[in-house]
């Protein structure tokens, strides 16, 4: 059974702008008077204007993770104050969230379960947590007996944001050299993300190796990424979803052994209703059918980001390969989504975007985020001449 339904639109309801790592270095060199271009400080100043008017900059767990890969922590450190002053850290929700849905829509169109078209889950929220596991961990007030109410205590609540919005930029800029040997006691270890993206290096380069060996058509290469993506990426979440509603995969996409790839156009189908796994699919094809170029850990993570986010932000800025990619592949138009790679042409792109601010209606996502007239708090000074005069008591 299939299910007659139209195309899930994914963007949040906040006009938003995905930028690239490289457009925030380039952003953040403007901001320490040392612009690679003359143009980009007018960009910054309409990236400051937008995100003063209320267009989104979501960061995405990606963004985390190369931030921290920068060795240096004054250079980190100011990499991450341009991110958070113009993101606010609002942030992609965690991509197991956003592709259980994509995934759960996809088996609702293609096989008829679940019975009612999943409702999409909130993909714009606040911080590293709603990156990484979609949930919203705000820090809380605590007294001697418990969790104090902020609004009973004058300023408290305005207090306790701006605490918010600073522990939020430190963990985007990371920790002090002198301050890791006191975290690794309570588990910090990065170098378990490091290890995983290079095994899933590594199973990208394997197939380099199998592809000279056997090469094939374009065709045959899409679908064979395809397996290999649902396989190596998304197999427990399948696997879980099948389980929890009782669905024979086998059956429904037709497979028979009598008849070799029987079941293929409906899998192939059934794996492209998934927008973000479609997009990681065709970034991946076209970086196979390049022989001479060698896979890296930046181009996972360019894979792993633009996958999340063409489907959910409004405009993307990726790097020029990948912008030529997702052109090839019709991402973009087949999302509703505007892909630029100049960064010249992003100011008139803002100025549209704020006119949907303008005209559209309120945003919950944030709207307890950063007070009216607020900046985000980025300096632990301005927290300390801030406090409230009145604590609880201990």
């Amino acid at each position: 059974m299939t299910a007659e339904v139209g195309p899930v639109d994914l963007h949040v309801s906040t006009p938003s702008v995905y930028l690239d790592q490289w457009v925030w270095i380039r952003l953040a060199r403007a901001a320490n008077g040392a612009p690679r271009e003359a143009s980009d400080t007018d960009v910054l100043a309409a990236v400051r204007t937008a995100s003063r008017a209320g267009v989104a900059f979501p960061l995405s767990s990606t963004h985390y993770i190369e931030t921290n890969k920068i060795t240096d922590p004054r250079q980190r450190a100011d990499l991450a104050r341009t991110m958070a002053s113009v993101s606010h850290c609002r942030t992609l929700r965690s991509r197991r969230v956003l592709l259980r849905h994509q995934m759960l829509h996809a088996m609702h169109v293609s096989f008829g379960r679940p019975a009612f078209r999943p409702r999409p889950p909130e993909a714009l929220g606040i911080g590293a947590m709603w990156a990484f596991a979609g949930e919203r961990a705000p820090l809380s007030l605590y007294g001697p007996y418990g969790k104090v109410d902020a609004g009973s205590v004058p300023g408290m609540q305005a207090w306790l944001r701006k605490v918010n919005q600073f522990a939020e930029f430190q963990l985007l800029a990371g920790p002090q050299d002198e301050e890791i040997e006191d975290l690794q006691r309570y588990g910090y270890r990065p170098e378990t993300t490091r290890e995983a993206l290079r095994s899933r290096l590594e199973w990208e380069e394997i197939y380099v190796g199998l592809l000279a060996d056997d090469p094939v058509s374009r065709h045959e290469l899409r679908v064979r990424v395809q397996a290999r993506e649902i396989l190596h990426e998304h197999f427990d979440l399948l696997q879980d979803l099948l389980a929890e509603y009782r669905i024979d995969l086998h059956r429904e996409i037709g497979l028979d052994p009598a008849r070799p790839g029987a079941g293929r156009p409906r899998m192939i189908a059934f794996v492209d209703q998934m927008p973000s796994v479609r997009i990681a699919v065709d970034l991946k094809a076209e970086l196979f059918r390049n022989q001479t170029k060698a896979w890296t850990v930046n181009a996972l993570h360019d894979i792993d980001a633009l996958s999340m986010a063409v489907p959910y932000c409004h405009v993307v800025v990726p790097d020029r390969e990948m912008a030529d990619f997702l052109s090839r592949s019709r991402a973009g138009q087949r999302n509703g989504t505007r892909v630029i790679s100049r960064l010249r042409d992003l100011p008139d792109v803002l100025a549209a975007l704020r006119d949907q601010v303008r005209s559209g209606g309120d945003d919950a996502s944030g709207s307890d985020w950063v007070g009216p007239g607020e900046g985000f708090c980025i300096e632990g000074e301005e927290l300390r001449a801030t406090a409230p005069s009145q604590f609880p008591a201990a």
